[in-house]
């Protein structure tokens, strides 16, 4: 699963826009844009802030410890 991608569908969803996402995290409309187009890294400041600000957070599943609880 792809960070950008996501906060793209939730922007979306929300029929929200960069420069709303900018205003919510304190960055520029560009940095949003250059981190959801993939020209920049998202770093864990950013993906901290993003996620606060459209109140989501990141679960982490280890996929070979779920196919071995599923045998």
């Amino acid at each position: 699963m792809n960070f950008s991608d996501e906060v793209k569908k939730i922007l979306e969803q929300r029929e929200m826009r960069y420069v709303d996402l900018a205003r919510m995290t304190g960055y520029s409309a560009q940095y949003i844009s250059d981190l959801i187009a993939g020209k920049r890294r998202w770093n864990e400041d950013a993906i901290n802030k993003v996620c606060l600000a459209l109140d989501i957070k990141i679960l982490y599943e280890n996929i070979e410890e779920l196919k071995e609880e599923v045998k």
